[in-house]
């Protein structure tokens, strides 16, 4: 009986996402198939990585959720004039913050509004001009040009998703994904990596995923190598709303099947399902990879791999990135409590309804902000995947 085994070549360095997407793989001969499966592999944890993840505060990340609650409203329609209230407010208050972190660092992080004009539509009443903010932590190799994104949409919305003179603070959705992003960029501003960073806050998320629309275009007609985007939407949760149990341990981790972009070709789809590829599409492994790396860098940590793009009938900002040929996932809680999103807030037959900060676990938004800071730290500072891949087999 034949039977084809795969092990992975192991790196010095630390482990690459080419280990799944690519690279010199080797087949081997195992004398003993019942050994192997009871054998454990040890993967030590890189000392610099183990202690960037260490310097991720909660602390920091409460004083960012509240600051951006502390808007009233960050709706992609509010004002844009004030300096305390409003979505203008906000995105200056958070590109001002990236820019203290670069200050601190000698400027190596470069950090700039991403400005575009969204025109009318279902969910914008008017032409209206927004603005994602991007802090770049340019990479210290010329010769590597790959780039990595983490995100989160600093925009919120209560009921009427038109309704932008309400308060709506949006503290879980997604105040938190912004505080992720926002923390990776003080923690790791400071070392350097081959690769370059982005930490990215988008707007427009709740009228129609508007501001990572624009970077994922620009990102392709400007040849943005993007080897992985990290989209956090809705991170701070660890109350069952149906179930009332609590689970500060668990997050889930969205990804695609069927490359989107093989959504109108036949042939390519025809060619994966021959194949069996369905299940390996390089934002599926990117998701493992993302298993394999967070639960061994960051404790009482379960990732569960939801092979999905997304929610049912819902969508975030991995979603453009997708569309657009790149390699991308969604963070999200285990158990989202419907009680605090898209809702007024409001007290009605007992009930407490609202986005509020005091319903934020700020000690989870730390583990999945750790979680998120092991995989780009090991994506960015191992080496680039092999381009030209040979495979080796051997058969027992």
């Amino acid at each position: 009986m034949k039977r084809n085994i795969l092990v992975e070549s192991k790196l010095k360095s630390p482990p690459t996402w080419g280990r799944f997407r690519g690279g010199l793989i080797c087949m081997f001969m195992f004398l003993s198939l019942s050994l192997y499966s009871h054998a454990q592999t040890t993967i030590k944890q890189d000392p610099t990585i183990s202690q960037m993840v260490s310097e991720v505060s909660a602390k920091n990340i409460e004083v960012n959720i509240r600051k951006l609650v502390s808007f009233k409203t960050r709706h992609t329609l509010s004002d844009t004039t004030s300096k305390t209230e409003g979505s203008g407010a906000a995105r200056n208050w958070i590109k001002a913050t990236y820019e203290e972190y670069a200050k601190a660092v000698g400027g190596r992080m470069v950090v700039q509004f991403d400005t575009f004009t969204q025109p009318k539509g279902e969910r914008i009443d008017k032409p209206v001009k927004l603005k994602n903010v991007l802090a770049i932590l340019k990479g210290t190799d010329p010769n590597d040009n790959r780039v990595y994104i983490v995100s989160g949409h600093y925009d919120s919305r209560v009921n009427d998703v038109m309704n932008p003179n309400t308060v709506e603070p949006g503290a879980n959705d997604d105040a938190s994904g912004t505080a992720v992003s926002l923390e990776l960029a003080r923690v790791m501003a400071s070392r350097k990596f081959p690769a370059t960073i982005i930490f990215m806050s988008v707007v427009g998320e709740e009228q129609g995923l508007y501001g990572s629309t624009n970077v994922a275009k620009r990102a392709k007609a400007e040849n943005w190598n993007v080897d992985a985007m990290l989209n956090n939407d809705i991170v701070g949760n660890t109350h069952g709303m149906e179930t009332d149990l609590k689970d500060n341990r668990s997050v889930r981790v969205f990804s695609e099947g069927i490359p989107s972009t093989a959504a109108n070709n036949d042939k390519q789809i025809a060619g994966l399902i021959a194949l069996g590829g369905e299940n390996d599409s390089p934002s599926r492994e990117l998701a493992r990879y993302v298993k394999e790396t967070a639960e061994r860098y960051v404790d009482q940590l379960d990732v569960k791999l939801i092979y999905r793009r997304d929610r049912y009938l819902r969508g975030g900002d991995h979603v453009p990135f997708l569309l657009n040929g790149f390699s991308a996932v969604r963070f999200t809680e285990m158990n989202e409590d419907f009680h605090r999103q898209h809702q007024d807030v409001r007290t009605e037959n007992g009930i407490d309804y609202g986005d509020l900060p005091d319903f934020v676990d700020f000690n989870y938004v730390q583990k999945v902000a750790r979680m998120n800071l092991s995989v780009l730290a090991n994506l960015a500072l191992a080496p680039a995947q092999p381009q030209n891949e040979h495979t080796v087999a051997f058969f027992v």
